[in-house]
């Protein structure tokens, strides 16, 4: 075993470039999606036409608290943000309410605000009313759709996350396709004749791509966080430990798909496809918060991704205890034991 990680790894330092490669494109990807600035502030554009300037000046004031980037526009000027989608929503505040401006049907813009200008503005209409000891937030239990008062969401980390799992698919699958390619090329049979057992020999190539995934992804999350500036919360450690039952998982099921495929040819094509299906119904691409169909959710389930997920941004901006982890740890193990398994048998019934 030692020997073929020895060799595989070496392999990976002459010629590194997939690995540079799918680096490159995660922080390409979370770059646009999260934002070049590792700030959870949140742009608004908000506009008044109740308001005075001075008003809406200490509107914004108080919106920046909640780690929102407040923009005072006129009512132009919103529209035009809206009719170019410059904007994917503004703000049009009152006095004792609001009013949210889509630029399109289903915009991620108003699930990310509604549940606190909810709240700002409930605390508001029972000031005016002469209630001041406002304290207890749950006492204002008002339900927005998809998202709810309270749900804490980072989009910079949210799309690091995503397209960091994305892409680790592709670079775990592709490293497995080395035994596949052996077994094509009459390699593997060469290498069972040595004093090397096929356990030793699966358990090198298997450790290989479970390193060079894990690696890939841990060098995404310290490049964020040193050179861009991400905040992990206090959460650094615990998230290198979450990534291990996650990356198990996707090694598996890419030992899977070589047993399932009749060439190396063929891997190269299914990859993608479920890779991006993964990502599609897992929440990689988009909050699975904004999602309102009730089928998608439940088949996100399936998706090892949607599981990393949750572990991820409980390790950070939600703060999860460890008993939280139990669960999608469990189901993220119970899919590399079975799969692993499986795989392999699939694997061995192939010609040689």
């Amino acid at each position: 075993m030692k020997a073929v990680l020895y060799q595989l790894v070496r392999d990976v330092i002459r010629n590194p470039v997939e690995l540079v490669f799918m680096l490159g494109l995660t922080i390409i990807f979370a770059l646009i999606a999260g934002g070049t600035s590792g700030s959870n502030a949140q742009v608004v554009h908000v506009f008044s036409t109740e308001l005075s300037k001075p008003e809406l000046k200490d509107l914004a004031t108080d919106w920046e608290e909640n780690n929102w980037n407040v923009r005072i526009v006129s009512e132009e000027e919103a529209m035009q943000l809206l009719s170019k989608q410059q904007a994917d929503g503004v703000i049009e505040a009152g006095e004792l309410d609001y009013t949210l401006h889509a630029a399109y049907e289903g915009s991620t813009f108003v699930p990310l605000t509604q549940a606190e200008l909810n709240h700002y503005y409930a605390n508001k209409r029972l000031a005016k009313a002469g209630v001041t000891d406002i304290v207890d937030e749950g006492s204002f239990a008002i339900k927005t759709e998809p998202m709810q008062e309270g749900t804490n969401f980072d989009r910079s980390l949210q799309a690091l996350f995503g397209f960091a799992l994305y892409f680790a698919i592709f670079t775990m699958s592709f490293s497995i396709m080395s035994l596949l390619r052996q077994k094509e090329e009459g390699i593997w049979n060469r290498l069972i004749l040595a004093p090397a057992s096929k356990t030793a020999l699966y358990a090198g190539n298997l450790l290989f791509s479970f390193l060079l995934a894990y690696v890939q992804i841990f060098l995404s999350l310290v490049l964020f966080n040193v050179v861009f500036g991400y905040d992990y919360y206090g959460g650094f450690w615990k998230l290198s430990l979450v990534l291990i039952p996650y990356v198990f998982a996707i090694m598996a099921i890419g030992l899977l798909l070589s047993g399932i495929v009749r060439s190396s040819q063929q891997l190269n094509a299914v990859i993608p496809l479920v890779a991006t299906v993964f990502a599609m119904i897992g929440g990689a691409f988009w909050p699975l918060e904004i999602v309102r169909s009730e089928t998608m959710r439940a088949l996100s389930y399936l998706s090892p991704i949607r599981h990393a997920l949750d572990m991820m941004k409980g390790a950070t901006y939600q703060g999860a205890s460890l008993a939280e982890f139990l669960l999608p740890t469990s189901v993220l193990l119970f899919i590399g034991l079975t799969v692993t398994g499986i795989g392999i048998r699939l694997m061995e019934r192939k010609a040689l």
